[in-house]
Order: C-alpha cells, then sequence, then structure tokens
C-alpha cells in the first residue's frame, strides 16, 4: 500500500494562493509604495476575490509584511549562523552585516523605513529588529571592558530605533556613503573605538 501524501492537494492549493497573494503585495508595493495600492489592487493582480483575501491576511499590512518578512528572516538566520559571539568586536560584523544587507535589498528596506512604507510596516520592521538585538545581546560575552551592564530591553530598544533611522536616512538622501562606511561610523558612535581591521 502506498504512503499518503505528506500534504493534502487542499493544503497544497491553500500555499499556492497564499503565495500568489504574497508575491502580488510585493510586486505592487515596490512598484507604487504602500500607501498607494489596496487589497483590491492586491487580489486584482493575483486574480482572486476579496473573501480569498481575507482567508490568508487580516489586511493589505498583514500582506505586504509577509511579502517582507523572509528577507528579514534571511538576516537574522545569516548572523546567527555565521557570526561567532566569541570573536573579537562581534558587533562591528553584525552592524556590518545589516547595512550590507540593506544594500543588497534596497527596494525592501525603503518600504519598510523610507518614504513609501507607512508607519505601520515601520514599527513592525522595528520590533523584529528588537528581536535580533536582544537575542545578540543575551548571547553575548559578559561586557566586562565598559564596567557596567544595561537591561537588555532598553539596549535593544535603543538600538533598534536608531537603526531604523539611519536606514531611512541612509537610503533617502544622497549621501554616497557605502554599507562598510555606515557600520564603521555607526561603530565608532557606540563603542568609541576604531572597528577591526578588514583583511583584503
Amino acid at each position: 500500500m502506498e504512503n499518503p501524501p505528506t500534504t493534502s492537494r487542499h493544503a497544497r492549493r491553500r500555499a499556492q494562493t497564499r503565495k500568489l497573494l504574497i508575491e502580488s503585495a510585493s510586486r505592487l508595493v515596490l512598484e507604487r509604495g504602500y500607501e498607494s495600492i489596496s487589497i483590491q489592487d492586491i487580489t486584482d493582480l493575483a486574480d482572486l476575490g476579496r473573501g480569498t483575501f481575507y482567508i490568508h491576511f487580516k489586511d493589505k499590512e498583514d500582506a505586504v509584511w509577509a511579502a517582507f518578512q523572509d528577507q528579514f528572516q534571511q538576516l537574522e538566520q545569516y548572523a546567527h549562523q555565521k557570526l561567532d559571539r566569541q570573536m573579537p568586536q562581534v558587533e562591528y560584523y553584525g552592524l556590518l552585516n545589516m547595512f550590507e544587507h540593506a544594500a543588497r535589498n534596497r527596494d525592501i528596506y525603503r518600504v519598510m523605513f523610507g518614504s513609501q512604507g507607512s508607519s505601520r510596516l515601520a514599527i513592525r520592521a522595528q520590533d523584529f529588529l528588537v528581536d535580533v538585538f536582544l537575542y545578540d545581546i543575551r548571547n553575548a560575552p559578559p561586557d566586562t571592558e565598559r564596567g557596567f551592564n544595561l537591561p537588555h530591553e532598553f539596549e535593544a530598544q535603543l538600538l533598534a530605533g536608531m537603526l531604523s533611522r539611519l536606514f531611512y536616512w541612509w537610503l533617502e538622501t544622497d549621501n554616497g556613503y557605502s554599507a562598510e562606511q555606515m557600520a564603521t561610523m555607526t561603530y565608532k558612535v557606540l563603542y568609541r573605538k576604531m572597528p577591526p581591521a578588514r583583511s583584503g
């Protein structure tokens, strides 16, 4: 007797429909900006009904966030897998990773943090950054060099707010700074010392 499929036809169809809505939301918001699109625009592009949309998402913000959530999760996964918390000045490499990710995904970051997005999307993105920083802070070696400890939540909120504002300024203005320059300047402000020298 053959083994039954791991997922039912209904589940596969549901997943395909959700993916189509997410792709439509992503395409539209990158083309027009968040405020210029509606749920009707998303369902029209996906050739689906509004009722189908509400089976998967509660509102436009929910659909747009789902469209970009994978990108932010990739950023988090890379940081957790590739950065050794014990390496000297690991904080610099964490900042560099974030700015390089923003440079590679400039359009997405402008929707999340810039003029093409919304305050509600920015808050969701900031909450995500808070979670990333909380993980890093809680898994970092004890801070013996500076001789003081701060509440983890306070430090994570401060860093997330600072980074979100920097992303907005960096991506929305013609300042000419590279990801490495942004990481270096941010590191100097936060830690009052030079970042590690990069080989090559």
